[in-house]
């Protein structure tokens, strides 16, 4: 189902990993903590406001797209989109989160050579790991044209290798910098990749759209390459200071310790991933493939579903970018107050979290519902979408409460549940679409009644856990 962006992952987890990180060091390190607390404040203040705007360039974006491709271009694009997101997941290893700590950690105790022999580590194992996704690719290619349910989406597929090789070995250096506690390099990067992205790819879209929709979508991928690209660039470009003065450590080799600590910290975090990509990727493939089950030709499928992933969900997790700032302050908080045992701070501190989200999400809801023709008209040109962003707009608390129990939840040190119940919470959500969506009098709807199991069944589960371990603080 619908999850939230990567940045505000990123946001949350560089946080995180920097505070658990440097506060087991802090007698070895030369800030004061008044000095600690405002650089801790400023990258969270930068990288939620580049988060913000990278919202804002990609919804800029969608809203071109739809007038450019229609909802079936959109369709098509947002089948393609898990595809590449899991073939980028599998190239990272989920090394990136392993990197920060580690960095960090080593940081902490001044041993800035060590925090180097890590990068180069991980960067070398990625490209490993990118060369073999790659063959398979190559190899597992006829699979990919039986189980694609629109063959147009396979030329986009084809140039997928450059890109999740430039997005792997960008999540290296950015998670580098993170564990340094720098954070200019991952905000600047977002907003650099998204503003290449989506310039070069409307350029190419509309220079390539004369010659069909699936010539428009190449162009389309070719800016996601060169978004991917920009982004390795910048953080290639961007050194620290630290690394003027000290030289790399000469083995060629990494230390076997240091190998086995890199996998053993990325190993349940490349499972989370994978998981969560895996589940996004069926989707995007059943939703189409269910409804040419129900009588829709491979076009009509496309656009129904461009209309439900491409215009309507968007539009229903718009009002979250206010959600981002709320929880990057937060959810550090959370993690003190879980550290210090201070059940009443934590207790004040969740519900500021969840009281704020719940409301947000009714108010959304209710401008939403009643605003869904005029909002669709004024985005996308079209109120092809309006229907199903009405039937979608009372779930507005629960699938905003869903990204706000999942941050506390994170900030209480259990990132492994909120995976637990989002896996489970898509599962049925699936369950449900594969039936319905495939009934001719249900078609898209089936699809919109699977995200309100989802949705209400990942933010119940996620809300129960969090009581039952306040409990135990």
């Amino acid at each position: 189902m619908v999850r939230p962006p990567v940045t505000f992952w990123v946001i949350l987890s560089a946080r995180l990993l920097f505070l658990k990180a440097v506060g087991g060091h802090r007698h070895s390190t030369a800030m004061t903590s008044g000095t600690q607390k405002a650089s801790l404040i400023r990258g969270t203040a930068l990288l939620a406001a580049a988060s913000i705007l990278t919202r804002i360039i990609g919804l800029g974006n969608r809203m071109i797209l739809s007038r450019l491709i229609g909802a079936e271009g959109l369709g098509l694009y947002q089948m393609i989109l898990p595809l590449y997101a899991l073939l980028a997941v599998g190239a990272g290893l989920g090394l990136s989160g392993a990197v920060a700590r580690m960095v960090a950690h080593r940081c902490a105790a001044g041993d800035h050579a060590a925090a180097l022999q890590i990068r180069r580590s991980a960067l070398r194992f990625v490209l490993m790991a990118a060369a073999v996704l790659t063959a398979l690719l190559w190899l597992l290619w006829p699979c990919w044209r039986r189980l694609a349910p629109d063959p147009r989406i396979l030329g986009p597929l084809a140039l997928a290798p450059p890109a999740f090789v430039f997005a792997a070995l960008s999540s290296i250096l950015r998670s580098y910098t993170q564990g340094h506690g720098w954070m200019l390099p991952t905000a600047l990067s977002q907003v650099a990749e998204q503003s290449l992205r989506v310039a070069v790819g409307l350029a190419l879209a509309i220079l390539l759209f004369p010659y069909g929709l699936e010539s428009a979508l190449l162009g389309l991928f070719g800016g996601i390459i060169a978004g991917e690209l920009a982004c390795l660039l910048l953080l290639f470009l961007m050194k620290l200071p630290a690394e003027k003065t000290v030289k790399p450590p000469h083995p060629r080799r990494a230390a076997p310790a240091v190998v086995k600590e890199l996998f053993s910290l990325a190993l349940p975090l490349l499972l989370i991933r994978l998981g969560t990509a895996f589940t996004q990727t069926i989707e995007s493939l059943m939703i189409p493939g269910r409804l040419q089950a129900a009588g829709f030709s491979a076009a009509e499928g496309a656009a129904l579903y461009g209309e439900l992933a491409g215009m309507a969900l968007p539009l229903l997790f718009l009002p979250t970018v206010l959600i981002i700032p709320l929880n990057t302050t937060l959810v550090p908080a959370i993690t003190a107050a879980v550290t210090l045992r201070r059940r009443e701070r934590l207790e004040r501190l969740i519900k500021v979290s969840l009281w704020g989200t719940l409301g947000l999400g009714t108010l959304s809801a209710a401008l939403l519902y009643p605003g869904a023709a005029l909002l669709t008209k004024i985005f996308y040109g079209t109120t092809a979408a309006a229907g199903l962003l009405a039937r979608l707009a009372p779930l507005a608390p629960f699938a905003y409460l869903q990204l706000a129990t999942a941050a506390v939840l994170h900030g209480m040190g259990r990132p492994g549940y909120a995976a637990s119940t989002d896996l489970l919470g898509t599962a049925a959500g699936l369950a449900v679409i594969y039936r319905l969506a495939a009934l001719p009098h249900w078609g898209i709807n089936g699809a919109t009644c699977g995200y309100t199991v989802s949705f209400i069944v990942i933010a119940l589960l996620d809300y129960l856990l969090i009581f039952h371990f306040l409990k135990r603080i």
